[in-house]
């Protein structure tokens, strides 16, 4: 009896939850859809406030919201927002449109980092292959572990070499489909922020950075960040950027 009782309040405790989750979802959707209605009629204020109001990374229209913050933000010429905006997407889905205008923004500014590298070549590469590629390597990689598996069942010998292979392949298939997000970018948000030698305020400043310089960072320090500014590695203060991924 207790253990049906349970069962009963469990199932109320997920269908509950679930009936809340899709709730939600549905009056973010209706206001996503307000504001969308209001971005085409160029009431673009009010669209702002909303789609603020809503960004969440989980949407499906998180990136397509981001779009139009960045144009909003364009009209409004607030570069330093645009760059924001314009960067989280470049981050995860480099194309040359984004790229270029990025370069065009940094140019405008005279600011660092935003110049089309090679880094953003082969990332174009990378993108526009990738679906296909991965398909080929997924193959590849299934059809060894077949052999493998059937060479186990079979209750042959497995060659360690044929294990270090799978292995070494399987992390090299990982850090294939997660390569853009190896690399880390942050803006600076301050009017100046300084590239020290080391994580200390009385280390030699190596570089002076402008409000809106692109930085690639890597590991946090207690309130320092490592980062790399024009090849030149150094510490600048969390407090300084903002995290673009």
């Amino acid at each position: 009896m207790q253990a049906r009782l349970l069962n009963k309040v469990i199932f109320f405790c997920f269908f509950y939850l679930g009936l809340t989750q899709f709730a939600y979802s549905q009056i973010d959707r209706k206001q996503i859809h307000l504001a969308d209605s209001l971005f085409k009629s160029n009431r673009l204020l009010e669209a702002e406030r909303i789609y603020l109001r809503n960004l969440n990374p989980n949407l499906s229209e998180f990136e397509n919201i981001q779009f139009k913050l960045a144009y909003i933000a364009k009209v409004k010429n607030d570069w330093v927002s645009e760059l924001y905006r314009l960067s989280s997407i470049h981050a995860k889905q480099n194309t040359p449109t984004i790229a270029n205008r990025l370069a065009e923004i940094g140019e405008k500014q005279q600011l660092d980092g935003y110049a089309v590298s090679l880094i953003d070549q082969i990332e174009w590469i990378y993108f526009s292959i990738f679906p296909y590629l991965m398909g080929i390597l997924l193959l590849l990689g299934v059809y060894a572990i077949a052999i493998l598996f059937r060479k186990f069942l079979r209750k042959r010998r497995i060659p360690q070499s044929q294990l270090f292979f799978i292995a070494a392949y399987l992390l090299f298939l990982g850090l294939f489909t997660n390569l853009p997000g190896l690399l880390r970018f942050g803006i600076i948000t301050q009017e100046k922020a300084y590239l020290r030698d080391y994580a200390s305020s009385a280390a030699p400043v190596k570089q002076i950075l402008k409000k809106g310089n692109r930085v690639n960072y890597w590991f946090a320090q207690d309130i320092w960040v490592t980062c790399i500014v024009n090849g030149e590695v150094g510490y600048i203060k969390a407090s300084d950027y903002s995290a673009i991924n």
